[in-house]
């Protein structure tokens, strides 16, 4: 069960990460900041990889049991530079990956000058957002 009190340490915690570029993190605190003024609750569930967790995810799916995840190899993900984030929705407590709501971030992401991996032709990552 996720309170506000939770989702917000989780973002301070998971935004704090020295290895995330500055300026993602102020374009993310906003974007959390709009999604709020809507009624919405974001939680950042991923920010900095390291190679190592990249290739881990890369492999699933491929050689490892579970679904595709990212079409990027360690080295590859933006997540390893420090200049993406994944988030999801926070709906009375708990993390949903319902797909109209996922539909908000494209325009939310752009107001706030990120990127939005919804928004990308081959592999759709509704989750992500980057610099």
């Amino acid at each position: 069960m996720f309170s506000d009190e939770r989702i917000q340490q989780l973002n301070a915690d998971r935004l704090g990460d020295p290895e995330l570029k500055p300026e993602l993190v102020q374009k993310v605190t906003r974007l959390i900041s709009l999604a709020k003024s809507r009624g919405f609750s974001l939680v950042v569930t991923q920010g900095f990889r390291s190679i190592a967790e990249q290739n881990r995810l890369y492999a699933l799916g491929r050689t490892k049991p579970g679904k595709i995840v990212t079409n990027a190899r360690g080295g590859q993900s933006n997540h390893n530079k420090g200049t993406a984030v994944d988030v999801a929705f926070v709906v009375n407590g708990e993390v949903t990956w319902n797909d109209s709501l996922y539909a908000k971030l494209g325009p939310w992401a752009a107001a706030v000058g990120l990127k939005w991996g919804g928004n990308w032709k081959h592999f759709k990552d509704k989750p992500h957002l980057e610099l």
